[in-house]
């Protein structure tokens, strides 16, 4: 399964496809008309090991709000921009959802508004019915947020530091 993505680097915007080749790690991200076989790893730092097959790239998330990231790239900042391209249906679920109205099925939504402290899930993660996804600070309180049901994470929409709003879509499990 692959995800698309429009992405905004340094003002100029671009089409990204992600594809998944396995369970380790390994990924086609096409780029335009351009496309890369990388494999990617957590760090023990929470940062990530990026390589292209010929070059290794230290990537760390700085700083994350909504659709907007901070990465610090082999040292560099750069700031990337990000949205997800879904499925016609799916995009009218999305919009009645951030209208208050009908949520994703199989989505993670926060019960109020809030900063997440943790993310216990990466995408590729199996989950069962009851796991606890991420931790949501409101109200000078700590909330588990669980999924519904039993799957396989498919996208993680969060990162510790987010500032998030019962409307967002914090992780898709199917």
């Amino acid at each position: 399964m692959s995800r698309e993505y429009e992405v905004t680097l340094d003002e100029k915007p671009y089409a990204v496809e992600v594809k998944m080749l396995d369970e380790g790690g390994v990924l086609v991200v096409k780029v335009g008309e351009e496309s890369y076989t990388i494999k990617a790893s957590r760090a023990e730092d929470d940062s990530w090991n990026v390589n292209d097959t010929s070059t290794d790239f230290a990537v760390k998330i700085l700083r994350r709000s909504g659709k907007s990231l901070l990465l610090e790239i082999n040292g560099q900042e750069r700031e990337v921009e990000w949205e997800r391209v879904r499925r016609q249906e799916a995009a009218a679920a999305s919009t009645a959802a951030a209208s208050g109205g009908v949520k994703v099925k199989g989505g993670v939504y926060p019960p109020m508004p809030g900063k997440i402290t943790e993310v216990k899930v990466i995408v590729g993660d199996k989950v069962k019915s009851g796991d606890t996804v991420a931790i949501l600070e409101a109200m000078k309180m700590f909330n588990e947020l669980k999924v519904a049901s039993s799957g396989t994470v498919k996208e993680v929409n969060v990162a510790p530091g987010s500032t998030v709003t019962p409307n967002d879509l914090l992780v898709l499990v199917e």
